[in-house]
């Protein structure tokens, strides 16, 4: 891994820490996110994985992309709708 990659990750994973604490503010059902693509080609790879307690409504989830991208456009990344991966988590 390269310095700028390291950096970038450590970016990437700030912006979506600060996504996540939002997205817990927004809906009840929210309880964490992860990531996962290659550094060296973010834009083309990175995928988001929101947990949550009940699945989200169509609008529930246009509101989870749009606060994510929100917090990522500093690293000109911008998910679209396939990329945000949704898991509800069994009781």
């Amino acid at each position: 891994m390269t310095k700028t990659e390291k950096k970038t990750e450590q970016l990437l994973i700030k912006q979506l820490t600060t996504a996540c604490e939002e997205l817990k503010l927004h809906n009840d059902a929210f309880e964490y996110l992860t990531h996962h693509g290659q550094l060296n080609k973010l834009k083309q790879t990175l995928k988001v994985e929101v947990f949550c307690t009940t699945a989200f409504t169509g609008q529930q989830l246009k509101q989870a992309l749009s606060i994510i991208n929100h917090e990522i456009k500093t690293l000109q990344l911008a998910l679209k709708p396939h990329d945000l991966i949704m898991t509800v988590l069994a009781d």
